[in-house]
């Protein structure tokens, strides 16, 4: 139990109280009769004078903000039945939307169902069963362009095939002449990704550079016969550093891709091949749907191109744009490619030192930003126009090595990111388990496309979510919430689960599993999923239909990071710069504040009016740039226009004084040095300097906040780790979500709300009703484990009917429940039934923890009059209680306590846990489907401790 929950160590708490708390975890809460029925409830809230049009939607929202599912079609071995069946089994779980995502076979028994390749009549047929199924069905369909990621298809050559320019280097002595074979030199500079077979590798330039050097000179460069088999050289006299540059296409092969659609990558950097791919699609496809409703939107997945980053005229097109030849540069630029792009040192290579290093970094920066320019002109642009030209919108997750993490987002039409389920390792065991206190699920990008979305008022931020490669089978229904909450709070209103697998009934156990959580109707707990997706969709009808709220801007030094370093490969980053830069929103989130992230073309086009720096409906009070040492001229001066309207500029660390770039860079260093003094002379009451976070970044922010004269709109008594809130705002509404992601600790928070005017009320989002909350300078909440709170102040008139519930008490000693029959109904058709004094963890035995399935506990209780409340204090699954054999309710995440119906003494308890399937899979290694069952150690499974009555 958390410290700062003094009040619980109490004999006799109250766990209702007739002040200012509003308590989670329990249906009843201060507002209401313990025993209040459902319609009672209602009556007790209140009702509304006048129409609102956003509760009607969160009450009942529409199909658009339910989940979505990446509906994986493994192997493409498909059947009209089958698609039906699923399409049932999603729509009554709650499902909104799926997206048809053909994909390779997972491996496992395929019953000999043959595969439909991509684009093939009978697959088309296919696709058309399932438009037409869902349109009966209410359910929305998008589409992802061919199969697996990036792009490609068999059918692509030459130039039309992905392209890498990379090298390898070695240290030469001369003077004396030296004979290379060309296959050795090739083989040595392949990279090292997902490769294609028939990739064309071919020697590009050889050259001679200094093993050091400070002041930048040309390299030699090295005439060769490119027909033949052996490199000669003449080497001068000393030592050199030789550079071989080689060009590959064709050099990777299409992840997953389903028959029909594998083969080699697509060159992103070429408009013609990438027109010639989606127009295959477009015109074998889209024709043949006509009269159906159609798909809403056409999916692109990751951007993993492996570090491409060629095209045939690369070399003119970068003279065009930036003013000079990069040739002589390329050497010192390039580097050796091992998976996802991932950098490495091809060999030996040149020291650069001084004026030589700074040269080198800017016609790096030069590089990257030219190679983001073609592929954002003849690929991002190109693949929009085209969903659009066909009547459908454009989704993607437009981001990686070759994308501008903010701005490659706003010009899809759906935008995506994504959210995982990560693992941690505890050194006492080596066993692995999920934190999401310390490890946040959303990804680096989330805040980024979040961002994008809020500037370019755009309503859909969408998300890859749940994504889950390491506990596949292990991931609970209240992990899954604490995780779908993470992403909500990164900016996230709309959620494509990660994913529901194509596997018919016919499968054995656990059927056919390409990738993500296992959300399928052989889960012990999918019966309960129905409710974490009304929850989520009444969250997102509200976020969807509101604007989020930020007033603090923050620049990431993006510049710096890619002339000295090179972009990274997003959303798997292995550098981050500075170190602790994806921390400070969520500090600043933590601390009653909320954040966009802002980059140099925004900055230049706001509007600087009254103190805000404002684009399109977003408006900004402060900036913060996260150790920024390279600006463009023009960002300077927008910076100047900002700071003299008013507003906060915030340096971390460093602070701006160079240009980025090489052509004509000592003119715009003077500048930006130039102009940064300026405004720090003029206006120095609004400039501040903070030093860089050190250890604990909530303090680091807190101390900011103090410094820089920086109100929260949310002034929480003790920010913590675990504790994140977002605000949206609308017409009359002041809307914030407010959550707990500790698996284990209860928190208690007094809030203020000092620029929220109206009348405080909570929005609950599983049920979609609505109390009045007490009209108070401090609120103050009850957050019990994975718990969350939509508060929403409104004001327009909202009263109770009924007074205020009576003062409940908890009894001062609760009564322990022992002596428990335990039955243990296996998913493999298996059961037993034990006598037990205590419940306990099942995986903490040797004879019980490969258990998977429905654990009962029952017990005829004796005289209990004057309980009222069952408390199963540690419960891993989901529980639901009856009482002779009436189902009195159920919890799926957080405090599993429940009210009981009058008094019971002399009847039957009964308690069903509902587990995972991990621990089983674990012990049955022949169930492994594509290695899914990951990471060491059993997960916890069942009732672990007490159970009370209070």
């Amino acid at each position: 139990m958390n410290k700062q929950s003094e009040s619980f160590t109490s004999s006799r708490r109250k766990f209702l109280k007739s002040g200012m708390i509003i308590a989670a975890g329990i249906p009843a809460i201060k507002m209401f009769p313990m025993h209040a029925t459902v319609t009672n409830r209602q009556q007790i809230a209140g009702n509304v004078s006048g129409e609102d049009k956003l509760y009607e939607l969160f009450k009942n929202p529409p199909v658009t903000a339910k989940p979505f599912v990446r509906w994986w079609w493994n192997g493409d071995k498909l059947s009209d039945k089958e698609i039906l069946r699923e399409l049932d089994i999603m729509k009554e779980a709650g499902i909104g939307g799926v997206e048809i995502n053909p994909i390779a076979f997972p491996g496992g028994d395929d019953l000999a169902i043959p595969t439909l390749n991509w684009l093939s009549p009978e697959w088309i047929e296919m696709v058309k069963v399932a438009l037409k199924g869902a349109e009966e069905r209410g359910i929305i369909c998008d589409i992802i362009v061919g199969s697996g990621w990036p792009f490609g298809t068999e059918i692509l050559e030459g130039d039309d095939r992905s392209q890498l320019l990379t090298l390898t280097s070695k240290k030469v002595s001369g003077e004396g002449k030296i004979s290379l074979k060309i296959e050795d030199i090739l083989n040595d500079a392949k990279p090292n990704v997902h490769a294609h077979k028939g990739a064309d590798n071919e020697l590009y330039a050889v050259a001679l550079a200094p093993v050091v050097m400070d002041k930048f000179k040309d390299p030699q460069w090295i005439q060769f016969d490119g027909k033949s088999e052996t490199l000669e050289i003449d080497l001068p006299q000393g030592e050199h550093i030789l550079y071989a540059l080689v060009k590959c296409t064709g050099f990777q092969a299409v992840i997953n891709g389903a028959p029909g659609a594998g083969g080699p990558v697509l060159n992103h950097y070429n408009r013609e091949a990438t027109e010639k791919f989606l127009n295959r699609m477009s015109d074998t496809l889209f024709p043949q749907i006509k009269g159906l409703k159609g798909f809403r939107a056409l999916f692109c997945d990751s951007m993993e191109l492996e570090g491409a980053n060629w095209c045939p005229d690369y070399i003119e097109e970068f003279k065009k744009r930036k003013g000079y030849d990069i040739k002589p540069y390329l050497p010192f630029i390039l580097f050796k490619v091992s998976g996802m792009g991932a950098k490495v040192q091809g060999g030996e290579i040149t020291q650069l030192v001084g004026y030589a290093k700074d040269t080198v970094d800017r016609a790096r920066y030069d590089f990257y930003t030219t190679c983001m320019a073609i592929i954002t002109d003849r690929f991002l642009v190109t693949y929009t126009k085209w969903c659009n030209q066909h009547g459908f919108k454009s989704r993607m997750q437009a981001y990686g090595n070759e994308f501008h993490p903010l701005e490659a987002s706003l010009s899809i039409d759906i935008p995506e990111c994504e959210t995982w389920v990560w693992g941690r390792t505890r050194k006492e065991d080596n066993s692995t388990y999920i934190d999401f206190v310390n490890i946040n699920s959303a990804t680096n990008v989330n805040k980024f496309v979040a961002s994008a979305v809020h500037l370019s008022g755009k309503k859909t931020v969408s998300c890859e979510e749940i994504t889950n490669t390491d506990y596949v089978f292990r991931t609970s229904l209240e992990q899954v919430k604490i995780c779908g909450d993470q992403s909500n709070l990164s900016g996230v209103n709309h959620s494509i689960l990660h994913g529901f697998n194509y596997t018919p009934l016919e499968v054995p156990f656990p059927g056919w599993i390409r990738y993500g959580t296992f959300f399928n109707e052989r889960n012990p707990w999918w019966k309960y999923f129905k409710h974490w997706t009304a929850y989520k969709a009444r969250l997102s009808s509200i976020l969807q239909e509101t604007e989020a709220f930020a007033n603090i801007a923050v620049m990431h030094p993006l510049a710096d990071m890619w002339s000295i370093h090179g972009p990274q490969r997003d959303p798997f980053p292995r550098l981050q710069y500075p170190p602790y830069q994806y921390k400070v929103w969520e500090a600043i989130h933590k601390n009653g504040n909320s954040c966009d992230y802002i980059c140099e073309s925004i900055i230049q086009k706001s509007r600087m009016e009254k103190g805000f720096l404002k684009y399109g409906n977003a408006k900004y009070n402060t900036l913060i740039l996260l150790e920024v040492e390279t600006l463009q001229p023009a960002t300077a001066k927008a910076l100047v226009r900002f700071v003299s309207s008013g507003g906060k500029l915030v340096f971390v660390a460093k602070e701006p004084h160079k240009s980025p770039g090489l052509l004509n860079h000592e003119k715009g260093d003077r500048e930006v040095a130039k102009i940064i003094a300026g405004i720090k002379k003029s206006c120095p009451q609004r400039i501040f300097n903070v030093s860089a976070p050190e250890n604990n970044i909530l303090t680091w922010f807190a101390d900011l906040q103090q410094q820089c004269g920086i109100t929260p709109y949310i002034i929480i008594d003790k920010p913590c780790s675990a504790i994140s809130q977002i605000r949206h705002k609308t017409n009359g509404k002041d809307i914030f979500f407010i959550s707990n992601v500790s698996q284990t600790d209860t928190y208690r928070l007094n809030l203020q709300f000092p620029e929220s005017k109206g009348n405080p009320q909570e929005w609950n989002p599983e049920t979609g009703e609505r109390k009045p909350l007490p009209a108070e300078k401090t609120l103050t909440i009850e957050l019990p484990p994975a718990t969350s709170k939509l508060i929403v102040f409104d004001d327009s008139p909202f009263r109770p009917l009924l007074g205020v519930a009576p003062e409940i008490t908890e009894n001062s000693v609760p009564l322990t429940l022992k002596g428990w029959t335990m039955r243990l109904e296996h998913i493999n058709g298996t059961s037993r039934t034990m006598k037990i004094d205590t419940p306990f963890d099942l995986s903490k035995d040797e004879s019980t923890r490969s258990f998977a399935g429905y654990i009962y506990y029952e017990k005829q209780l004796g005289d209990v009059d004057g309980y009222h409340c069952l408390d199963l204090e540690k419960v891993h699954g989901v529980s639901e209680v009856s009482i002779n054999g009436v189902e009195i309710g159920n919890r799926w995440y957080g405090r599993h306590r429940y009210n009981l119906p009058g008094n019971i003494s002399g009847k039957t308890l009964q308690i069903k846990i509902s587990t995972i399937v991990g621990n089983y899979l674990l012990s049955t290694p022949q169930n492994h489907t594509h290695g899914w069952v990951r990471g060491s150690g059993w997960t916890p499974v069942g009732i672990a401790g007490e159970i009370k009555l209070l």
